[in-house]
């Protein structure tokens, strides 16, 4: 290990530690990682999601290093991003395209045409949008089941900017529409944009996320859903598009290039056309890396592999799989009544679930949970998704199931002394 920490504290430099010194890591391979000392771990963080085909794929940089002898950075845009949104817009033949590094830029971009089209300031939204201001300011834990005690709780109160009377950020929180229909009565003609996290889909239903949107339009906002986690990764599009949401605008990000920075909003040409009036663009938006990644990215997914149709098949099947090793696991160490694992849309995320409602409540016998399974070789998110890759399919399942059993009996024994 280094001798020094250089890095800053963030919920990151917390999260995956050894004996109380944070984890720096070395190389990945695969669907596994090692530390600064050579120590492997199955990962199920995969760079938290934007890795799906695996570390250091050979296939991926094989295709990676060949459009690499293009350049780096044009000009302009260029007939790579033309390509590429040709190829993920397929289907959406009246839609268009706009280029960012991450997410939380597209939906701030979201926002910017949403005050342009409705001139309101104010936002409604469910869900980790983001971390710049108006998309994390007094917003709650979002990935905490909807019973759970720890997800009430307002965070990220202050040094905010971008929020108040005048920009209200209003938070739809149990995702019922009676609520939802509250909160645009409550606040009629201040709201220009409504934001939903499609990982909260897994909470509700389609019909339910259609009504949302249809209500939300008929009070005069812009509709927005954040595929972050979900575009790209649960399918080539994502879950608005396969079960018909009908948003205007779509944030894909994180799993399209394989762990390169991109991120794209995707909507009309009518409402994308105010882009350059509204600035979407920074000097690294046109930069080409990430869309070469997002091109190998997509040349393998599109791809029949094993008994799936497509790459994105393959992933949910692997993550099904692993939630179920989890389950099987739990209830061999004798713990299968405080928790399990399931998947969640279909399985190209997972994610530990609590049955023990005093467990649900305790954020420290969870940490402690975490911190067992890290100490057998084992990374995964606890209180958010966690995500697999195509490489997770060459697991050793027996070996899996043996640390993640491993695992719980010591958190559990250590719980109990």
């Amino acid at each position: 290990m280094l001798q020094y920490e250089r890095i800053a504290h963030s919920k990151i430099t917390k999260k995956f530690r050894a004996e109380g010194q944070q984890l720096l890591f070395s190389r990945g391979k695969g669907g596994e990682v090692s530390d600064a000392n050579g120590v492997p771990y199955i990962d199920f963080v995969m760079g938290y999601g934007p890795v799906i085909i695996g570390h250091s794929d050979d296939l991926f940089n094989e295709i990676l290093g060949g459009y690499l002898t293009n350049g780096i950075m044009m000009p302009g845009f260029t007939t790579f991003h033309q390509e590429y949104l040709e190829r993920l817009l397929g289907e959406r033949p009246g839609d268009r395209g706009a280029f960012f590094k991450t997410a939380s830029e597209a939906v701030t971009a979201a926002f910017r045409l949403a005050a342009m089209r409705t001139g309101r300031l104010g936002i409604v939204r469910s869900g980790y949008v983001g971390w710049h201001d108006s998309q994390i300011a007094n917003s709650l834990k979002w990935h905490e089941p909807l019973h759970s005690p720890l997800r009430e709780k307002l965070r990220y109160t202050d040094g905010m900017r971008g929020i108040g009377e005048s920009e209200p950020v209003l938070n739809w929180v149990d995702l019922r529409l009676e609520s939802l229909s509250e909160l645009l009565e409550r606040h009629r003609g201040r709201l220009g944009c409504f934001v939903f996290d499609a990982y909260l889909a897994s909470f509700t239903t389609p019909d339910v996320l259609r009504q949302a949107v249809a209500m939300c339009r008929e009070a005069g906002l812009l509709t927005v859903f954040d595929e972050t986690k979900t575009g790209g990764r649960i399918s080539a599009l994502g879950y608005d598009h396969d079960n018909g949401i009908g948003s205007d605008l779509i944030v894909i990000g994180k799993a399209l290039a394989n762990g390169a920075p991109l991120s794209i909003l995707v909507g009309g040409a009518d409402l994308l056309a105010h882009a350059e009036r509204a600035r979407l663009s920074g000097t690294f938006s046109k930069e080409m890396i990430a869309v070469y990644a997002a091109l190998a990215t997509r040349d393998i997914l599109e791809k029949p592999t094993q008994d799936a149709p497509d790459g994105w098949a393959e992933v949910g099947r692997i993550g099904t799989e692993v939630a179920a090793v989890l389950s099987a696991a739990a209830k061999e160490a004798g713990v299968a009544d405080l928790l399990g694992a399931r998947p969640v849309l279909g399985g190209g995320m997972f994610e530990l679930v609590y049955h023990d409602e005093a467990l649900l409540g305790d954020k420290e016998r969870r940490e402690a949970l975490l911190g067992a399974l890290t100490g057998a070789g084992i990374l995964l998110l606890e209180g958010h998704p966690s995500f697999v890759s195509l490489a997770h399919r060459d697991l050793d399942w027996s070996d899996f199931h043996d640390r993640a059993r491993r695992a719980f009996q010591d958190w559990n024994g250590a719980d109990r002394g």
